[in-house]
């Protein structure tokens, strides 16, 4: 089983903790996962995490976005190193039924990835085997890019994963409580990012209805 070191940086976990609450309203777009980020302009930053763990994984800033099919992530780091982070979810909003990462009450991680390899976490345990099914490669893999040590980087994750313990949905509802951390060095963690789903913007359905209607009409 993956270990975690129990000491933590002390400003991170002040700051990590001082975030914990925050809420942030999701933004509806659509982003290639092609390791090029103008897609990402105009994205708002959910979490920025201080330096504060220099010459291994220190995140920075991180960038998230959705559409009905996928949840996107950029991750940005204070250095050329990101191969290590790890994202947590926590799907019931209780950090004593999941893996409760370095003890810090922040999420109880019910399923995470290891860069793009998905696992889930039971009560205290980071990995109880049982996975996950679906998109990306049948598994609840993440598409990432670049794999490789990096200053920046973007993934996507399918919202149709399943837990293979219940078949239940990774996402039941529209609120995702992640975490990204590290167990490099002295560890690091984000704050609790409580991201809510996005849907199109009203003007963008009424497009769509207008669409239908013409198609309908040519019919």
């Amino acid at each position: 089983m993956h270990k975690v070191p129990k000491i933590m940086v002390g400003a991170s976990l002040a700051l990590a903790l001082a975030a914990s609450g925050t809420a942030q309203a999701g933004t509806f777009a659509t982003i290639t996962i092609d390791d090029a980020y103008t897609d990402w302009a105009g994205i708002p930053v959910v979490d920025s995490d201080a330096l504060d763990n220099p010459g291994f994984v220190d995140f920075a800033d991180t960038q998230i976005a959705n559409d009905a099919n996928f949840l996107y992530i950029r991750n940005t780091y204070w250095g050329p190193k990101s191969l290590g982070t790890f994202m947590g979810i926590d799907i019931d909003n209780d950090f004593d039924t999941g893996f409760n990462i370095f003890g810090l009450n922040l999420i109880g991680q019910d399923a995470g990835w290891q860069n793009d390899f998905p696992f889930t976490s039971g009560d205290n345990i980071f990995n109880d085997g049982f996975g996950m099914s679906g998109d990306f490669f049948g598994s609840g893999a993440g598409l990432l890019a670049p794999f490789a040590d990096t200053t920046t980087r973007e993934m996507a994750i399918s919202l149709d994963v399943l837990l293979n313990e219940d078949n239940s949905a990774l996402f039941p509802d529209n609120t995702i409580r992640i975490l990204f951390w590290t167990d490099q060095a002295a560890g690091d963690v984000t704050g609790v990012i409580n991201y809510t789903l996005a849907v199109p913007e009203p003007a963008s359905l009424a497009l769509i209805g207008l669409g239908g209607l013409a198609m309908l009409r040519r019919r």
